[in-house]
């Protein structure tokens, strides 16, 4: 046998060579090779993870009056008008078995009605606990009549950049569906609060994903989604979701008190950059620059704060930036005292200071009563071919009927299997609905010259 070079090696030896050549072999291929199975474990055990949690995961619609400014994008099978109200789409989460919901604020804020759709289906009213007017979070309440699936928090102080995580959502009203990806920052400020701590992703998120869980592949809700960054059309590989050590503060506050109570220090401040640091012989760029005290004539901090001052610490714990120093100071109660680490003039010190409320601490509730109307006005009216038909006049926003999604100009052909010909004989089926204790009452329309079945919510 040759060698490469065409010299002789001595047989015995040749074998032994061969015989550690198959052993290499074979070892590299046990190495790159895995055993039967063993690929799929992690998608497996993060396919369980996600039929475990996506019965908590519901989607949130909202009824907007006609003009809404500040309505998510509406559902793009509703046809646009200015005289119509208008079906936002969002997403939530249970977070307690007697319904509580987590979702963001800006999903339901201007909402004239709130809905919950649960993963079997059902469709609930949804009630508005609250909101705190300085982060994008909002607490909702249904009530099934059983104990509901909910989610767990994890810790999202413990996330780390490059931890895979999954959203579950309703994006452009496809529920549950599920994306992943992992964690690209932290502690991400976008300018849009006080407090913001965001949790930076590249799982793809989508207009009717906000307001939807984030989870970790433990199956625990580490933040909620809110904001896309979407410099063009379509997802561009950057969202950000509230922590849930943030979510679960504020839900905590929000169910046992009906009010977050926030805390605040009366002062402003800003980052310690290099060049400040340089300049005020700071010890690090670690801190809260004060640059104002809004004081009332010395009668909240009494002198003890000045512009220049740093502060470092907040009961003792670091004080990473301004952002961080809100956050600490809104989860202190109001009128509670709170010992601060002051960095002046070259020299440390400590100072006790109340802690104040927010102004607006009280949160934004909107107008829950249940609407007891219909709120639906027919009209008679003649085909094409001179028959008796039923239409839409109106669509009184804050009726039961406008989350159904009927229109104006709409077409009523039948009611409960029925057909109608005369606008009293239409409203006569309907109110028999809430005789015999129905919920709904099946519609047929037509609309945008298409017939379709819609289910109207019969008031109580």
């Amino acid at each position: 046998m040759s060698n490469i070079d065409g010299s002789i090696i001595d047989g015995s030896i040749g074998n032994r060579v061969r015989q550690a050549l198959a052993i290499t072999a074979l070892l590299l291929v046990i190495l790159v090779c895995p055993r039967p199975g063993h690929a799929d474990a992690d998608s497996d055990q993060i396919a369980a993870m996600i039929a475990k949690v996506s019965p908590a995961v519901v989607r949130v619609m909202t009824v907007r009056p006609p003009g809404s400014p500040d309505a998510p994008p509406p559902d793009p099978k509703e046809a646009a008008s200015s005289d119509r109200t208008t079906m936002a789409l969002g997403s939530g989460y249970i977070i307690d078995p007697t319904g509580f919901i987590g979702t963001n604020r800006h999903v339901v804020a201007g909402a004239i009605s709130v809905f919950v759709v649960t993963a079997d289906g059902v469709r609930y009213p949804a009630q508005i606990v609250g909101m705190p007017s300085h982060a994008d979070i909002a607490l909702l309440r249904i009530y099934a009549g059983h104990p509901l699936p909910y989610v767990q928090f994890g810790d999202s102080d413990k996330v780390r950049v490059g931890d895979q995580v999954i959203a579950i959502g309703s994006p452009f009203g496809l529920d549950n569906s599920v994306t992943s990806g992992i964690v690209s920052a932290l502690n991400r400020d976008i300018m849009e609060s006080p407090f913001d701590d965001y949790i930076q992703t590249d799982a793809a998120i989508n207009h009717g994903n906000s307001g939807g869980p984030l989870f970790n592949v433990a199956g625990e809700v580490i933040g909620m989604n809110s904001v896309i960054y979407a410099p063009t059309p379509g997802f561009a590989g950057i969202a950000f979701a509230v922590p849930s050590n943030s979510l679960r503060f504020v839900y905590g506050r929000l169910m046992k008190r009906g009010e977050i109570d926030a805390g605040m220090l009366p002062i402003h401040t800003q980052q310690v950059t290099w060049m400040l640091q340089q300049a005020l012989s700071a010890p690090d760029l670690q801190g809260a620059l004060v640059t104002s005290v809004q004081d009332d004539d010395g009668k909240m901090l009494q002198g003890k704060i000045s512009p220049g001052d740093i502060i470092r610490t907040f009961n003792g714990e670091p004080v990473w930036d301004p952002r961080d120093l809100a956050r600490k100071a809104a989860m202190a109660p109001a009128g509670s005292k709170a010992v601060l680490g002051l960095y002046r003039a070259g020299e440390t010190s400590s100072v006790e200071v109340t802690i104040h409320a927010w102004p607006d601490a009280k949160p934004v509730v909107l107008n829950d009563d249940a609407a007891r109307t219909l709120g639906l006005e027919l009209a008679p009216g003649k085909d094409d071919k001179g028959r008796s038909i039923v239409t839409v006049a109106s669509v009184d926003a804050n009726g039961t009927a406008a989350a159904s999604g009927i229109q104006k100009g709409d077409v009523i052909v039948q009611v409960q299997q029925t057909p109608v010909s005369e606008p009293d004989e239409a409203l006569r089926i309907l109110w028999a609905q809430s005789l015999q204790k129905h919920s709904f009452a099946a519609v047929l329309v037509v609309h945008d010259k298409q017939l379709l079945w819609i289910s109207i919510a019969i008031p109580d």
